[in-house]
């Protein structure tokens, strides 16, 4: 009896031809061999949904699996493959299905009704503890790294609209001036560490 993964049914909610344009756009398959774009992106996946922490836990978590990979196309993972694969391909293509998951995502999102017809979106920011060797650049104390991620969220929709990526000392309503973009007529709900008095 033929079953299919959970992985397996999650992929198949993903716009293949939308992804495969990007990859054709971006090149992200030229030189590959073997481990395609969306043999990554199926990767990414995994390690994300079953909480695998680094390159080596995919690897081994995969392994234990290998003679089922067939099935979602998978060759055997290498960490070296996945390093490189994660360092040489061009970013913009995970991107543009980013985007193309939203915009989907928020045609279809029940929308919630408020009194009012004003845009409403909320600002907020969080932190993360990262390790230091790893993201030298985003040190926050002597000897702790953190990034922060500064989010704007469409209360109506309950999806994110835009994020931005900071080391930790930056401070959230410099963020928000510099990169967020509120709609026309707007409502914008955020905590005092958004207030500026200029």
């Amino acid at each position: 009896m033929h079953s299919n993964t959970v992985l397996s049914q999650l992929l198949t909610l993903l716009p293949r031809h939308h992804f495969d344009a990007a990859v054709s756009q971006f090149s992200g398959n030229r030189y590959v061999k073997k481990f395609s774009s969306w043999n990554q992106l199926t990767t990414l996946l995994y390690a994300q949904s079953s909480g695998q922490q680094s390159l080596r836990d995919i690897q081994t978590a995969l392994g234990v699996q290998e003679p089922k990979l067939y099935h979602l196309g998978l060759p055997a993972v290498k960490r070296s493959t996945l390093a490189d694969a994660n360092a040489q391909r061009d970013w913009r293509i995970m991107e543009k299905l980013f985007y193309h998951l939203l915009e989907r995502s928020q045609l279809i999102a029940p929308k919630r009704r408020f009194r009012f017809k004003n845009p409403l979106q909320g600002i907020d920011a969080t932190t993360f503890e990262v390790c230091l060797s790893l993201f030298p650049w985003a040190k926050f104390k002597q000897t702790k790294g953190a990034i922060k991620m500064h989010c704007q969220f469409d209360l109506r929709t309950q999806i994110p609209t835009f994020a931005v990526l900071t080391d930790g000392k930056a401070q959230e309503r410099t963020v928000a001036l510099a990169s967020f973009n509120p709609l026309p007529d707007s409502i914008s709900v955020f905590d005092r560490g958004y207030k500026t008095f200029l």
